[in-house]
């Protein structure tokens, strides 16, 4: 399970304030092929400003293609949505919380 040291990190971490796994009865992202639940929301300190910057979804690889195509054209359609909020909130695909934050 990838998600436990996720989330041990996250709160470890002192620019995190709150991070807080999203309920699967949390239904925001509409896509064409189904419903779309991202894993985690953090909110931060960065750059000197608090607010929530990350909407995650937590897998073991990174690399787009290792991922079956359900899940690739989900996560295609839950970062275009999050684009199109316009409000500084991306969404990122992550196997651990330092080495997406180093890359930021």
């Amino acid at each position: 399970m990838i998600e436990k040291p996720f989330a041990v990190a996250l709160d470890n971490d002192l620019d995190v304030k709150i991070f807080f796994k999203i309920p699967s009865r949390f239904h925001d992202v509409e896509t064409p092929i189904g419903i779309y639940n991202p894993d985690w929301a953090v909110y931060l300190t960065r750059n000197g400003e608090e607010k929530m910057y990350f909407i995650l979804e937590i897998k073991g690889s990174t690399n787009f293609m290792d991922l079956i195509a359900k899940e690739q054209l989900k996560i295609h359609c839950g970062k275009k949505y999050f684009e199109a909020l316009e409000n500084g909130v991306s969404m990122e695909v992550a196997t651990d919380w330092k080495n997406l934050k180093m890359n930021l």
